[in-house]
């Protein structure tokens, strides 16, 4: 049962049952009544006034009337720019209830064409991309957090955690997904040890996904053309389901390879050319009905030349005196690396699900991933050590174990749905970089040894949870606990430099154990109508960087930082959302949701940098010189420190209107962060902007089917507010403008497409699409003013068989 108005008194009428009362009688023109009383009502109850809700309907009645209508309104919302999931009774579901969740369905990612995920997901309010548009440099942004800690990401429960210094995280080919999950702030059990912006949930397709009805074994094939970078991608799959269901499966390849991308101006991103493949296999496996077997392998690379620096733009540029001594090409090769990456992903899932028993409905599940580069630069280049030298290796990699089990308990009071689970995980890095400048000397271990800003280690976690999903009538309470127990362990630095005990350079074991009490509460205050919030404490531990991050004992703060403490956060979401059927014509649904968040967040961990006690502070806020000399040695010693508090508020709205002949949605997301000091001086008597704030953002689409000639067609805008905030506007350090980044104006991008069956369903499907559709220049500020891309046409054809 959905929690939507259905027009369910018109329908009882219509089937000559009575009537209760006249409102049924005044046809369409009731509806939009309705609509307008629900926001009323919402904003009665935001300042505290009563309203007074008469029941619609029966019980019983409206629930099976939303359950025949429920599909009806799935089918009209898969239009959407992403979907908001709805908020549905327990009994419906295999799984808790997620509020506010936003997901990307198959036929959204087909339309949008994206080169990566990150650009998949800027459609969303709260969500936002940074980086550059090369291959591998973007990372994603939700809520004002960007870090690899705060935004986890899954592909099919496999961990991806790729954190190599001024690299993106997201290297996963778009085309083998089928669906994207989006989680907002740190509200979800099953997520540990930060995720404190919210969490990425990417699920590869099926055999059944491309299989027709009735058919056993089938094909695809796919060509796409983008006019940008001249790019194309070439897909072919074949897959198979035997003929009593038992087994299910298919193998997927994609290769994509482009030249580089052209900005506004028709001047070029170069060396940002792609060349990827990318294979997925995938089986499942059902002994019997309630048992499910999935094994799944991901592998996928590239190689080419990069600059070092992905997620920048051009700023490694020859000079024009090694232009003339090496000649062009040999110019700009000298100042990148030749790259070679890999990643793999791999999982095997089991489930229990017997009808006849509501107690089980176990999942198990098993994963590995590793994401790897390999980077090299001319023999007769030699390069610093801050870019990882002449040659270097970096491995990510990721081994989970996932245990739950969800039972159905009725009890006289109202209905549990439990929740409990067990999760192992251990993320391990490597890294060695060859620097040539230090090849003869003992002390860099002859020139092989680790980055010291990027030290070697694994960070292993067991964890715990339980969470009851208690349905009262039309009140849902869900309280979680999660229990976590990490241990970070470095690894000693080849070069006697790193790993000094007289510097403080110690990579031994550090614990951090701590609980996640989570509260959710939904009030289905009517039929069209729920409210819902959140309140979660949660915490995660230092990364491996943090906690072994060290420099020499020459230097003011060597030390690594085993004295960190963990990061916490207290967030809070409220929301309501509006659901309603039939409201102006047959067959329609608006959908409205409106959240606030606030995320407070407490011993955060940055840089140790600038002023390193309250006395040298003081004495700079005094107009003297002060130096670290005013701390008497009495500060901590670690490139790392936590500092003090800092707020995030989150403001958004999302309204969708889907009907059979058209559709349209606008969202609007407003998101403010202040620390309480300053990140660089955690005495400075002053609140400052926080770095990581992306601008304001609206997005609009508009568009029409005609289902006869199987054509979906429309216009998609994306309107980015300035960003005129800045840390250093309070903070006029140099130490503070070093963390600021440039600020942008605003800007708006259009785009069009379509989606044509020409030839009827059996046919090929195209998608048609032109992004920046008035080749717009601006610059993104969560790019730290990188220039965008310029116009791009796209096309894509695909035919099953």
């Amino acid at each position: 049962m959905t929690y939507s108005h259905n027009s369910a008194k018109s329908s009882q009428a219509g089937l000559g049952e009575s009537c209760p009362d006249q409102s049924c009688r005044q046809g369409t023109g009731f509806k939009p009544l309705m609509l307008a009383t629900a926001i009323a009502l919402s904003m009665n109850l935001m300042t505290g006034h009563s309203f007074a809700a008469q029941p619609l309907t029966d019980a019983e009645t409206t629930a099976a009337f939303h359950k025949s209508q429920q599909n009806s309104s799935q089918n009209n919302a898969q239009n959407q720019i992403y979907q908001m999931t709805p908020i549905v009774v327990q009994a419906e579901k295999d799984d808790i209830i997620p509020f506010g969740q936003s997901v990307l369905n198959q036929k959204a990612i087909d339309r949008y064409q994206a080169n990566n995920v990150a650009q998949l997901l800027d459609h969303m309010p709260g969500v936002g991309s940074a980086g550059s548009p090369r291959p591998g440099g973007q990372t994603i942004n939700i809520l004002g957090m960007g870090g690899v800690e705060d935004v986890p990401i899954t592909l099919d429960d496999s961990v991806k955690s790729f954190d190599k210094y001024r690299q993106g995280s997201v290297f996963i080919e778009p085309e083998i997904l089928k669906k994207i999950t989006v989680d907002k702030g740190p509200h979800n059990v099953e997520v540990g040890n930060g995720g404190f912006g919210g969490k990425v949930t990417l699920e590869t397709k099926d055999a059944t996904d491309l299989l027709e009805a009735g058919q056993k074994v089938g094909a695809l094939l796919k060509y796409s053309r983008f006019s940008n970078n001249q790019q194309n991608t070439y897909t072919g799959a074949v897959y198979g389901q035997s003929e009593n269901a038992l087994l299910d499966g298919m193998f997927y390849y994609t290769n994509r390879d482009s030249g580089d991308v052209k900005r506004p101006d028709g001047s070029r991103f170069l060396y940002s050319a792609q060349q990827q493949d990318t294979y997925l296999a995938k089986l499942n496996i059902h002994p019997a009905e309630s048992q499910k077997i999935t094994l799944n392998a991901m592998q996928s690379g590239h190689d080419g030349w990069e600059p070092f620096a992905a997620m920048r733009d051009q700023d490694a540029v020859p000079t024009e005196a090694d232009i003339k001594k090496y000649g062009y090409e040999g110019a700009w090769k000298r100042r990148l690396v030749y790259r070679d990456q890999k990643d793999q992903s791999y999982s095997a899932a089991y489930e229990l699900n017997p009808e006849s028993n509501p107690y089980i409905n176990l999942k198990a599940i098993a994963s590995y991933s590793k994401t790897e580069q390999h980077d090299k630069r001319l023999p007769s280049v030699t390069a610093s050590a801050s870019t990882l030298g002449n040659e270097s290796w970096v491995t990510y990699t990721n081994t989970a174990f996932k245990l739950s089990n969800i039972s159905d308990i009725e009890t006289g009071y109202g209905t549990h749905k439990l929740k409990l689970g067990a999760q192992y995980q251990k993320m391990q890095q490597n890294s060695l970089l060859y620097d040539k400048t230090n090849s003869k000397k003992p002390d860099y271990n002859f020139g092989y040894y680790e980055p010291n800003y990027m030290p070697a280690g694994h960070q292993q976690m067991l964890s715990a949870f339980i969470e009851d999903q208690y349905q009262l009538n039309d009140v849902t309470i869900t309280p979680s606990l999660r229990y976590d127990h990490i241990t970070n362990t470095g690894k000693p630095n080849r070069a006697p430099r790193y790993n000094d005990p007289g510097a403080g350079h110690d990579y031994s074991s550090k614990t951090y154990t701590g609980w996640s009490p989570r509260l959710a509460l939904a009030w289905k205050q009517a039929d069209y109508l729920t409210w819902f919030a959140n309140i979660s404490k949660t915490w995660r531990a230092p990364r491996i960087d943090e906690q072994y991050y060290v420099q020499s004992a020459m230097t003011s703060v060597p030390a690594t930082s085993r004295y960190l403490l963990p990061e916490k956060m207290l967030a809070l979401r409220l929301g309501n959302e509006m659901n309603f059927d039939d409201l102006f014509a047959d067959d329609d649904h608006l959908q409205v949701r409106l959240t606030y968040y606030r995320n407070r967040g407490g011993d955060e961990i940055f840089r140790n940098r600038s002023t390193f006690c309250k006395a040298q502070a003081e004495n700079n806020a005094k107009g003297g010189n002060g130096s670290i000399k005013d701390c008497n040695g009495k500060y901590h010693h670690g490139f790392y420190r936590n500092v003090t508090d800092y707020t995030i508020k989150a403001y958004e709205a999302e309204l969708f209107y889907n009907q059979p002949m058209w559709f349209t949605g606008l969202t609007y997301s407003y998101i403010r962060g202040q620390r309480d000091n300053s990140p660089v001086n955690p005495w400075f008597d002053q609140k400052t902007w926080m770095t990581d704030i992306p601008p304001k953002k609206a997005t609009a689409t508009l568009g029409v089917n005609v289902p006869e000639h199987h054509l979906t067609m429309g216009w998609r805008g994306i309107f980015v507010a300035a960003q005129d905030r800045s840390l250093s506007d309070n903070d006029k350090s140099i130490a503070a403008s070093s963390f600021s980044l440039p600020k942008t104006k605003g800007y708006s991008l259009h785009g069009v497409y379509a989606d044509w069956q020409p030839v009827g369903e059996k046919g090929p499907r195209l998608n048609l699409s032109i992004d920046n559709l008035f080749n717009r220049d601006y610059k993104m500020y969560l790019g730290e003013y990188m220039t965008g891309t310029g116009r791009d046409y796209k096309l894509s054809i695909s035919q099953r068989f």
